[in-house]
């Protein structure tokens, strides 16, 4: 007869599927204890969960449930798997982003004006801009358009290098 694993109070408390891995890599599997520790991570911070309560004020043991939402759970674990992490570095700035994400949207949702945190939809934004740089490796990006004006092409290219880009008009053909 196999033993059953005593499950952890984070796994009662914030319960991630068996079978969730976001990292869809050809490397080799990732541990899963991991993923699962940094979904766990996500849920309490985004939704300001408490720490869960062992012992109770008497000296008794607490029966744990799960603290975290189905919905919750479920929110934070497609955000991170929506973004497709590779590796440890995409994992922690993926489940940085849902973090910023899910704060952001909590506190619009109490407030009613999207003004009030501001930053956090800025900085959730140059969290996946350093994902993208992180995945590029910093490579420049190069985009070409062609835009058809009365039967002509006019090539645009946009050379994207440092902070603005810059625009070279091609030649009429």
């Amino acid at each position: 007869m196999a033993k059953r694993k005593k499950r952890s109070s984070e796994d009662i408390y914030y319960p991630v599927p068996v079978d969730f891995s976001p990292i869809r890599a050809e490397r080799p599997a990732a541990n899963r204890e991991v993923v699962k520790r940094i979904v766990q991570s996500v849920v309490r911070v985004a939704y300001s969960l408490k720490p869960p309560k062992l012992w109770d004020y008497n000296g008794n043991a607490v029966k744990l449930k799960a603290e975290a939402t189905p919905e919750q759970m479920e929110t934070a674990m497609h955000l991170i798997e929506s973004l497709e992490p590779k590796d440890a570095i995409e994992a922690a700035l993926a489940s940085q982003f849902v973090v910023t994400y899910i704060r952001a949207m909590e506190a619009t949702s109490d407030y009613g004006s999207i003004s009030i945190d501001l930053e956090l939809f800025e900085f959730g934004h140059k969290v996946l801009e350093a994902l993208q740089n992180y995945r590029s490796k910093g490579a420049q990006q190069i985009s070409v358009q062609y835009n058809v004006n009365q039967g002509q092409v006019v090539n645009i290219k946009n050379v994207k290098t440092g902070d603005q880009p810059v625009t070279l008009d091609g030649a009429n053909t």
